[in-house]
């Protein structure tokens, strides 16, 4: 299957990674090591050892069945045991009856954070235990390789089966423990736990007129209460927790950071949003008002940092302008995004691709029937290339928009899971 990046030769096996779970509160490491010659990752909390990933005297055959056999690729297959002390409480998954899948959840992470690993496109491994089994299958975070001695179609699973652990369906949220998603905050599943019937709002009609906008499209779900964290995860590369929030314009430290960095010089040459307090409320209560687009406010370990606005956009007055000979046709539930940092102390490229990244992550994860996310930022902003790096974008053309000449780009679903750097 391959893996994504370059390939810089053999890694030593001495590299450890630390890292936080979504709630930012339980903390974790993965270590390599090595026994009779093949790799061994263990995974700890403190100075406890509670699992580890051990790689088997074989190699298996990781590409898919239609492959021919001259041209398939094999690699290592993890046994995945807890240790002795691997029996102590993680409270991972908050309650006593979950301890172990939500151990071999966290040991998952482990995998896609750790430098020799993540870049992966699967993780072929055996867990040895008939209810871890039938966890990885009935959540989709494992599939059972064609090549598997045992098999099933159902959630009765041998605990030898051979499993294919995907990076996509991993960082889609592949059964994570409900209180470890990265989405902190989703009214139809989240504020009245047990009423969630399918898991995603229903589709609905509702219809949209003002400004460029004239169109039918779903209704879209409620916005969680401003002041709601929205998101939260780890960034391994700078130690340090994101977290992302539906801003709250009553909140005098909320407004008095926006208000500030739309004032700006540095931040006004491309919003062109300056003014006094009363033009910064009416923006905000007008964005609140509207049902397609939340504005949002991250966060660095606790740190105001930057302003983020995510929305669908049928109902945006860009969809107009993109509508022909743009190559690119807007789903019902595509999203689009739009991004600044404030702060001073928190630009830099890395900062910047990990909160861009994690905005756009939010919205794949928010809505699992987004396809797409479009995109216009000015042509030639220096972000453009940092988001390029790190985020498999098309560009698709530049265009004019009555306030600025933009860059139509599009990230497809499928690719920023396969593809995106996480870490």
């Amino acid at each position: 299957m391959g893996s994504i990046g370059k390939d810089d030769g053999p890694q030593p096996y001495d590299t450890t990674v630390t890292y936080r779970l979504p709630d930012g509160k339980r903390e974790f490491w993965i270590s390599a090591g090595s026994t009779e010659q093949r790799p061994v990752f263990a995974v700890g909390q403190g100075t406890t050892t509670l699992a580890r990933w051990t790689a088997q005297e074989r190699q298996v055959c990781v590409s898919p069945a239609m492959v021919n056999e001259n041209v398939a690729e094999y690699d290592n297959l993890f046994r995945f045991d807890v240790s002795a002390g691997g029996t102590s409480a993680t409270n991972i998954s908050g309650s006593p009856d979950t301890e172990d899948v939500g151990q071999l959840w966290a040991a998952v992470y482990g995998l896609w954070l750790h430098p020799q690993l993540r870049d992966k496109d699967l993780h072929a491994v055996v867990v040895n235990d008939a209810r871890l089994a039938s966890y990885l299958r009935t959540t989709g975070l494992g599939i059972i390789s064609p090549y598997s001695p045992s098999f099933s179609t159902t959630t009765d699973v041998p605990a030898d089966a051979i499993f294919w652990l995907h990076r996509e369906a991993f960082w889609q949220g592949a059964g994570a423990p409900s209180t470890q998603t990265w989405v902190r905050s989703r009214p139809e599943t989240t504020l009245l736990p047990g009423f969630a019937g399918s898991g995603s709002f229903p589709s609905q009609l509702g219809f949209t007129r003002g400004g460029n906008v004239c169109t039918v499209h779903p209704v879209r779900p409620p916005k969680p209460l401003p002041g709601s964290l929205l998101y939260s995860r780890f960034i391994v590369e700078l130690g340090e927790q994101l977290g992302i929030y539906h801003i709250d314009a009553n909140n005098p430290v909320h407004f008095e950071h926006y208000a500030r960095w739309q004032n700006s010089d540095r931040v006004n040459a491309g919003w062109r949003e300056r003014g006094p307090d009363e033009h910064h409320r009416k923006y905000l209560a007008q964005q609140l008002a509207d049902p397609h687009t939340m504005s949002c406010i991250y966060e660095w370990d606790g740190q105001l940092a930057g302003y983020m606005e995510i929305g669908y956009v049928m109902e945006d007055n860009v969809a107009c302008f993109i509508g022909s000979n743009c190559n690119v046709v807007v789903g019902e539930f595509d999203q689009n995004t739009h991004f600044l940092v404030g702060e001073e102390k928190f630009r830099g490229g890395k900062r910047y691709q990990a909160a861009n990244l994690s905005m756009k992550h939010y919205a794949f994860l928010r809505d699992s029937r987004t396809k797409q996310m479009i995109g216009e930022p000015q042509v030639g902003l220096s972000t453009l290339a940092i988001q390029e790096r790190f985020i498999p974008m098309e560009k698709k053309k530049r265009f004019h928009l009555p306030h600025k000449t933009s860059m139509l780009i599009a990230l497809q679903r499928d690719r920023f899971f396969q593809e995106g750097h996480f870490v």
